[in-house]
């Protein structure tokens, strides 16, 4: 009689070392470059407007055809996960905005650069659900949030990477270089994954016909050769006749609820980063700030956002998700009210006129608390499901996500235009007491974990 072996006892009973470390390292590594090559675009935005001589409002399909591409490359690479595995899915994702992005830099006109754009945001859309269930089925629970967060903290380093390569290589050699490392990057990444990351044992543990691959992994992860393939391989929790239910588990009685606030959640929390990203600086010059203040105040609120998402995950492992993303979300629309007050009165004084520190003090709050709950809301999406979709489940959560971000980029447009700053701030505040309402209506926020 084969002996029973419960994958999900040796998962969770694990260091975190070796090779969950390894894992680790090599999602933070393809998240730093998702997000050098997500902002790319914006990084040589003016060298396109001179070369094609055209106004730069004549970009906007450019700049929106990866954040597109995202949204369905999240909604379709996911289920990709679920169904061939994690592993083959994130190869592809990130061989496809690779090769997208070094293609890229080949073009003459900016049509062929929005179709590779669009390309290159189906393969970073792909990578990130895919790279965050490897490292929820790797990591044990006790460093799960701290893991996942400090891998998605890795997209905002990645932007700042990209800035501080493009102010350099630009100005030198032109933008097609910076689209040449680019896509160099990542297909050397891949080839890096393709040597050291295995599949998930959790993934595989629905398949039994690879249960010699399962027991290499599980020999790899414990240090010695304990396992032959001739085990019964169980995961504790997963009933086998639905381990091929995929997308359909998301949409079942019991995980209906769950989805629906993710989503939510997703969809608000992005929209509120968006805004905030491609408008704030234009809402800063409007009240008066010169344009070199008005970009401090956007990388001010991006380096808040992500100690605050490395606190927030020291938070979670210690108290579980559901308050510390409810307290951070409701300090997120006081600072957003606090803007638009300040705002208001920065209108009413026809400048700033001393309010400069108060101001940026509130952006920092803003967007620690902000991106905090996004990068938090990874490690819950990962939770929610079970690994029969787990990919699918934070796959879809990112798409509604990206459909947020896209929403954010007109609406953002049309509370300026119409209402000015004040009104622009109170807009996302509004938005973001939807994403607090949602986070409370989550049933299976992570655990606190004991030491």
């Amino acid at each position: 009689m084969s002996q029973t072996v419960d994958v999900e006892r040796i998962l969770d009973g694990g260091r975190f070392r070796g090779l969950p470390a390894v894992i680790m390292l090599c999602m933070v590594a393809v998240l730093i470059i998702d997000g050098f090559d997500i902002q790319v675009i914006g990084f040589v935005a003016p060298a396109l407007a001179a070369e094609f001589q055209v106004e730069r409002g004549a970009l906007s399909p450019v700049l929106a055809a990866s954040l597109l591409g995202m949204g369905v490359g999240a909604f379709a690479v996911g289920p990709v996960g679920d169904r061939w595995g994690r592993r083959p899915a994130l190869l592809s994702s990130v061989a496809l905005f690779g090769t997208a992005t070094l293609l890229g830099a080949t073009v003459h006109s900016l049509e062929a650069l929005t179709l590779w754009r669009f390309i290159t945001g189906v393969g970073l859309g792909g990578a990130l659900p895919n790279a965050t269930a490897l490292m929820a089925e790797f990591a044990p629970p006790r460093w799960r949030s701290q893991s996942i967060a400090a891998a998605i903290v890795g997209v905002p380093l990645g932007g700042m990477l990209g800035a501080a390569i493009a102010a350099e290589l630009v100005p030198a050699y032109g933008w097609r270089a910076i689209f040449i490392v680019g896509g160099l990057l990542p297909l050397l990444a891949g080839a890096v994954i393709y040597r050291l990351v295995p599949e998930s044992p959790r993934f595989l543990v629905t398949r039994p016909e690879r249960a010699r691959e399962l027991a290499r992994i599980l020999n790899r992860l414990e240090g010695e050769a304990r396992y032959n393939g001739e085990e019964q391989f169980v995961q504790s929790g997963l009933a086998p006749a639905k381990t091929t239910a995929g997308l359909r588990v998301l949409f079942s009685r019991t995980y209906l609820r769950d989805t629906v606030a993710a989503w939510l959640i997703f969809g608000t929390n992005i929209f509120a980063v968006y805004a905030f990203f491609n408008w704030a600086p234009v809402v800063l010059t409007s009240l008066g700030l010169d344009l070199a203040t008005a970009v401090r105040g956007a990388f001010v609120y991006n380096l808040a956002g992500v100690i605050g998402a490395l606190g927030n995950a020291w938070l979670i492992a210690r108290f579980g998700s559901r308050w510390p993303l409810a307290t951070l979300t409701a300090v997120g629309v006081l600072a957003l009210v606090y803007l638009a007050f300040l705002s208001r009165s920065a209108q009413a004084a026809a400048g700033l006129q001393g309010m400069l520190p108060a101001l940026m003090s509130g952006i920092a709050v803003a967007g620690l608390a902000t991106n905090a709950v996004q990068i938090g809301m990874y490690g819950v999406a990962a939770h929610i499901y079970p690994t029969q979709c787990r990919s699918s489940g934070v796959g879809w959560a990112l798409g509604v996500g990206r459909l947020g971000g896209i929403l954010s980029s007109f609406a953002g447009g049309l509370l300026l235009t119409y209402a000015g700053g004040a009104a622009f701030f109170a807009g996302v505040a509004l938005v973001l007491g939807v994403t607090l309402a949602s986070v409370l209506a989550v049933s299976r926020h992570i655990p606190p974990q004991t030491v």
